[in-house]
């Protein structure tokens, strides 16, 4: 036999792992930099949003004062003797609150890496409550009557018939084990669900800013109904974009992107305050008071 070959020598831990882990560029980091702000300027005006859902709706179901439902303001809230209609009310806004807690886990990388299987039922529970509020949601607003304005009940109508659209796409995307379309599909339905909750910030936002000019903002007015519309239509038109940038080798556009959703971010830490101060806390006083 002749003799062996040399045996090459095995690399080091650290030359192996920079010929397997390719470097993040500046721009790629740079662009998760922008979206983790914008999520968690997101994550804490959401959950200032459940928590007021919990204490609010959940307080007053707990202690059976249903009526107590009404010291805040709704287009109809507990009726006497409208047990149905009540209960889909009171049930429509308890799924808002664990379907928006729910959501924002099924965002968090870590979750989806070390406990896939939770981040799998997580996702069930999102995706069928989505559908299940969508559905309550039209139910209020086409049969029991909660009519804001013809303007607003249309914007309502098409965001839960994209609820129900893309719920449904992201669950069969999942079962196909097509986790690219099943990404883009799931948060798309994250952005159409959270938005009751883009809505109420947006008109804070409005609020703030047009009040002092003199406008005045109702539910049937040109305003609302242009948040209203904003409210689902902005988010998605801003997660497309950045979809595309995603896909795009070019450093200017991901730059830009980053640039964008850090300023988003402050935006919507600011609405959120904004619907804390002057939405929430003042119904939740009351409640909370000994």
């Amino acid at each position: 036999m002749g003799r062996p070959g040399k045996v090459p020598p095995i690399p080091s831990p650290y030359r192996l792992s920079r010929m397997t882990l390719p470097r993040t560029s500046p721009p790629a980091r740079a662009l998760h930099l922008g979206a983790s702000a914008w999520f968690v300027a997101a994550t804490l005006g959401q959950w200032a949003f459940v928590l007021f859902i919990l204490v609010f709706f959940g307080g007053h179901t707990l202690d059976g004062n249903l009526a107590g439902l009404n010291d805040k303001p709704h287009v109809t809230g507990y009726v006497p003797g409208d047990a149905f209609g009540n209960l889909q009310f009171i049930a429509h806004a308890l799924m808002g609150g664990i379907v928006t807690f729910s959501g924002t886990w099924q965002l968090v990388p870590a979750l989806r890496r070390r406990w896939p299987h939770i981040h799998r039922w997580n996702g069930r529970l999102f995706l069928g409550i989505s559908l299940l509020g969508a559905l309550s949601g039209l139910y209020l607003t086409w049969i029991r009557g909660s009519r804001l304005g013809t303007g607003s009940n249309v914007s309502i109508t098409i965001n839960g018939l994209l609820i129900l659209v893309f719920a449904t796409l992201a669950w069969r995307s999942a079962l196909r084990r097509d986790f690219v379309r099943h990404r883009r599909h799931a948060l798309r339905a994250f952005l159409l669900v959270n938005g009751v909750w883009f809505l109420r910030i947006g008109i804070m936002l409005a609020g703030l800013v047009l009040t002092p000019l003199g406008f005045k903002i109702n539910y049937e007015g040109a305003i609302f109904v242009a948040v209203s519309f904003a409210s689902w239509v902005l988010p998605l038109a801003v997660l497309e974009l950045y979809l595309r940038t995603e896909r795009s080798q070019r450093a200017a556009p991901r730059y830009a992107m980053a640039t964008t959703l850090g300023l988003l971010a402050l935006v919507t830490l600011a609405g959120s305050a904004a619907a804390v101060a002057f939405m929430w806390l003042p119904v939740l006083r009351p409640s909370i008071a000994p």
